[in-house]
């Protein structure tokens, strides 16, 4: 019996096309190979923060060290001429907020919508940091220039222990323990020089020494893990620092008539010269939130204390030039630049 060949195995060939393999995950990307051209497109996850260049964060470090160096100053300035410590700090968190959420109205900045559940995540952690930033303030109202530095200068002590303790960080080598050493001798140095310059702000100075670590610790891995745009961290961070703020300055400074009428005439007794320094202190706060929100993103919680006192050299050459305190004495700035230089 003759046989003929299948006609379906006449056709011509034609070549099946390699089937694309399937996406695979890995730890910190997805990875999509496409067949025979060894071409590999990474596509990161929505939940991994992008990597801050190295340009990017020498420019937010120089930024914020400036800003922060000039508003230390610029904010004894406003005391001097407005002592009221919570309504300034309120004022300078109310300012920021508006200002962002105006500027992202209009389309200038890209800034998140305010969302209720992303609010009370910001909440805890930016109600403390306005009560740290009172702390401050209160201490350079009721001291001086110098004595907010050396108090600033000894926080990265308990903040490398608490990172350590709480995020799980290696602590620091002994090179930086000789550093915060010298911290911690040139504040005992400047106690010393100046033993009646902290009378008056005890308080305030525990207050501020058990809240910034604290602070730090949290803001860092907040502003981590919330995938919001640099000007977006202001604006949240503002608005749930400025909401505490009005409540302390109702409850503690305008609270009765004679308060809120001590406040109108100081501000109707020299309205140009107490509006300047408290306008200046508000655009001050404003580029200072911007650069120190999206820094801690950039380095680590103790790094970031570390270059919140070495930007005081500024600080401290600005005090002296403004005669804004009357404290002077080579011992006391010497213990001043000594808590630096550790730093």
């Amino acid at each position: 019996r003759r046989r003929y060949p299948d006609p379906r195995l006449t056709q011509p060939c034609v070549p099946l096309a390699r089937p694309t393999p399937p996406r695979r995950m890995c730890q910190d990307s997805l990875v999509a190979i496409e067949a025979g051209q060894g071409v590999k497109v990474v596509h990161p996850p929505a939940s991994v923060p992008p990597v801050t260049s190295s340009s990017r964060a020498l420019m937010l470090v120089l930024g914020h060290a400036t800003c922060a160096s000039c508003l230390l100053v610029i904010n004894k300035w406003a005391l001097k001429e407005f002592p009221f410590v919570w309504t300034l700090t309120t004022l300078q968190f109310t300012f920021a907020a508006a200002v962002t959420w105006a500027a992202g109205r209009v389309g200038l900045l890209e800034v998140e919508p305010l969302e209720w559940d992303r609010l009370k995540q910001f909440f805890p952690a930016a109600g403390m940091f306005f009560i740290t930033i009172t702390a401050g303030n209160a201490v350079v109202s009721a001291s001086n220039v110098d004595t907010f530095i050396v108090m600033r200068s000894v926080v990265p002590i308990p903040c490398a222990i608490l990172e350590a303790l709480v995020l799980k960080e290696p602590y620091p080598p002994a090179r930086s323990w000789a550093g915060l050493a010298i911290v911690l001798l040139g504040a005992v140095g400047f106690c010393l020089a100046n033993q009646g310059l902290l009378v008056g702000s005890v308080a305030w100075v525990l207050l501020y020494l058990v809240l910034m670590p604290l602070d730090g610790v949290l803001i860092k891995q907040l502003v981590s893990a919330s995938g919001l745009s640099p000007w977006g961290l202001v604006l949240y961070n503002n608005v749930c620092a400025a909401a505490p703020g009005l409540l302390f300055s109702a409850l503690l400074e305008v609270s009765s008539p004679q308060q809120a009428a001590q406040m109108a005439s100081v501000l109707q007794a020299r309205p140009i010269l107490v509006g300047a320094p408290i306008l200046l202190s508000c655009w001050s706060g404003l580029a200072i939130s911007y650069f120190q929100m999206n820094v801690r993103k950039a380095i680590s919680s103790t790094a970031f204390m570390v270059l919140g006192v070495s930007n005081k050299v500024l600080s401290v050459l600005l005090n002296q030039l403004a005669r804004m305190d009357a404290n002077c004495g080579a011992a006391s700035v010497g213990s001043v630049l000594a808590s630096i230089l550790g730093a």
